[in-house]
């Protein structure tokens, strides 16, 4: 008799929710506007664990100790502006660590074979943040975190974090630049707010190759996440054989979110998950956890949310709007820069 468990849980705690007035738009905060959501699809409170903050020495591991101490500092004498995208609050430093925490939490549930998939809320998103650098709205970077608990209490050798924001993931990638041992994966706009990502940034020796950038530019959508998934991602995930998948998901890269010139259908992000999860489960025990990063707050965000957490936690899906069939991008364009991307990474993988 199979007594593995059959449903994730999604990690939060009470106090993310105070950074909400930072964030709100004219629907609502970030995380109201997914609550309401979550409560309305039947997935909140019930599949709801609690998470404790991120103790210090975990976050030592992959930020410089100075640099957590003035953050600390800056939000305690109630700076209100890091730069123009990072607003924070009196709490902000201990809103960070909450969602690191619930990082940490998810994945000992998984590591203990509590529940076989997590979900993380966060008050912000975190991969912008780097070693000793915040911005984006990133102050800790939980999915970072994470990967190095694994490997640290763990001693799991292979991880990897796909990162399917549309805003590249600069701190992951300047915090795993030399290691082999996480294999870093961005799907991004190109050069869009960011400017960084290109995909000549592979790495630096023992990790050169272990950094996977695929830049896209303005336009590109379903098509093109899905031959990049299939012919890139995909192919490469099972060379590495992974032993966790972490992944770093936005709901930026929708039609119609302003934070970007991405253009994919609430399908689209439903199929990237759905390939992933199956990729999990052949290849690393089904250990899959997602954590929250960007997207504009609003009801189109809650939505993808929900639908993310439901087919993620409990293999079910709701309606899922399929969008307008536009290409903005010709296949013969597709065709071409997706020769130049496979070219640049058959130099560590085979493709």
């Amino acid at each position: 008799m199979d007594n593995s468990p059959s449903q994730g849980a999604i990690f939060f705690h009470p106090d993310l929710l105070s950074h909400d007035p930072l964030t709100a738009t004219s629907e609502g905060g970030r995380l109201g506007l997914i609550i309401d959501q979550l409560i309305q699809d039947g997935l909140w409170p019930l599949q709801v664990h609690e998470a404790d903050i991120a103790p210090m020495k975990r976050l030592r591991d992959i930020h410089d100790p100075d640099y957590l101490n003035e953050l600390h500092r800056r939000s305690v004498y109630k700076v209100s502006q890091l730069d123009p995208n990072t607003p924070i609050m009196e709490k902000s430093f201990e809103i960070a660590r909450f969602g690191a925490g619930c990082v940490l939490d998810g994945i000992d549930s998984i590591m203990e074979e509590i529940i076989p998939s997590a979900f993380c809320l966060t008050a912000m998103p975190g991969h912008h943040a780097g070693f000793s650098s915040f911005g984006m709205g990133s102050l800790i970077n939980p999915a970072a975190a994470g990967a190095h608990y694994l490997s640290k209490k763990y001693g799991l050798k292979r991880i990897a974090i796909i990162d399917l924001d549309a805003e590249h993931g600069k701190g992951t990638q300047e915090i795993f630049w030399k290691r082999r041992d996480v294999l870093f994966i961005s799907l991004h706009e190109y050069p869009a707010v960011c400017g960084t990502g290109h995909y000549s940034d592979v790495g630096e020796n023992p990790g050169m190759g272990f950094n996977v950038n695929l830049p896209f530019p303005s336009g590109y959508g379903d098509r093109e996440y899905r031959l990049a998934l299939q012919e890139i991602v995909l192919p490469i995930l099972k060379q590495f054989e992974p032993e966790f998948l972490i992944l770093s998901w936005g709901t930026n890269t929708l039609a119609g979110d302003p934070a970007s010139h991405l253009i994919l259908s609430e399908e689209g992000l439903i199929y990237m998950l759905t390939e992933l999860k199956k990729f999990a489960k052949s290849y690393c025990s089904e250990r899959i956890l997602s954590v929250l990063e960007g997207g504009t707050p609003g009801k189109a965000m809650a939505k993808a949310v929900s639908q993310h957490s439901m087919l993620l936690l409990n293999n079910r899906l709701g309606p899922v709007d399929k969008g307008k069939k536009v290409e903005l991008i010709s296949y013969s364009d597709w065709y071409n820069y997706a020769k130049l991307l496979k070219n640049q990474m058959k130099k560590f993988w085979r493709l």
